[in-house]
């Protein structure tokens, strides 16, 4: 089941550290199918699309400390809190519009 994560004020601050962050893994994690960052009042915002909750857990808990740990310190302010949904009903505009 498709399962989206929101982190409303991600530890990296900004689009240039994010971009820095994920250009340090060799590839886009396993089951990743979007994501979407911006600013709102002053913090970073991030939306995840996954494949399931399973891929969701594994990025956030297993790959992403070590890789915040090398950009920002071996004591980073800590780990993005995500809130997470199980995609109940979802509606994307005709690609062919």
């Amino acid at each position: 089941m498709t399962y989206v994560t929101v982190v409303d004020d991600a530890p990296v601050r900004t689009i240039a550290n994010l971009e820095q962050l994920m250009a340090g893994f060799p590839a886009e994690p396993d089951g990743l199918v979007a994501r979407y960052a911006g600013t709102v009042d002053g913090k970073l915002c991030i939306v995840a699309v996954w494949d399931s909750r399973e891929d969701a857990r594994r990025f956030l808990t297993e790959e992403l400390p070590p890789a915040l740990g090398r950009l920002l310190g071996p004591e980073p302010t800590g780990l993005p809190q995500a809130r997470g949904l199980d995609v109940e009903h979802s509606w994307t505009r005709d690609a062919d519009r």
